[in-house]
């Protein structure tokens, strides 16, 4: 909970006392800071593989796709920690690299879902999905007060990866510099 209110730069101290356990047993289970991240991101990334499953179970028809990057930017909102653990850095260890993908073929299952049901382009793949969310989600961030602009955002990348004539409309306005601004004052 720590990581995902105050991102990677949460200190170990705070960890502990919120964990209520001590700096030897946390250094125990993870010999360093970079350990426990690596832990959490496989954490994040496993939960995220999960509702993907869940979609394509429960879903009949191509659109689970979108409904799964909806999900992703939603996540991303609210847990600074997952966006921040998925960089190089951190994609570099070993477990998160298996995570990552399996997390990868997971979306390329949603992805051949959408392409059967005629919902998704038939060129697009998972790594293009995940770039488009990328920055949906730092468009999240910087508009972190205005859900019908992040909205707005998914529209576009559902738009990006949909197939000839099942293009989502869109909705709401298009952003402005205003919008920017709380972001660019903490900046």
């Amino acid at each position: 909970m720590v990581f995902a209110e105050h991102g990677l730069d949460a200190g170990v101290g705070e960890i502990v006392a919120r964990a209520g356990v001590g700096r030897g047993t946390l250094f125990r289970h993870f010999p360093t800071k970079q350990d426990l991240i690596a832990a959490i991101a496989v954490d994040r990334i496993e939960a995220a593989i999960a509702d993907g499953r869940r979609l394509l179970e429960e879903a009949d028809s191509g659109d689970a796709v979108f409904a799964f990057m909806a999900k992703l930017v939603v996540r991303h909102q609210s847990d600074r920690a997952l966006a921040e653990a998925v960089s190089e850095e951190f994609l570099a260890h070993p477990a998160v690299r298996a995570a990552e993908a399996e997390f990868v073929a997971m979306l390329e299952e949603l992805l051949a879902r959408g392409r059967e049901a005629g919902s998704v382009r038939s060129e697009v793949g998972a790594l293009d999905v995940l770039m488009l969310v990328k920055g949906a989600c730092a468009a999240s961030a910087a508009l972190e007060a205005s859900p019908e602009l992040v909205e707005r955002q998914l529209a576009l990348l559902g738009a990006a990866i949909s197939a000839p004539g099942h293009a989502p409309p869109l909705r709401g306005r298009a952003p402005t510099l205003a919008d920017f601004a709380p972001a660019a004052a903490r900046g």
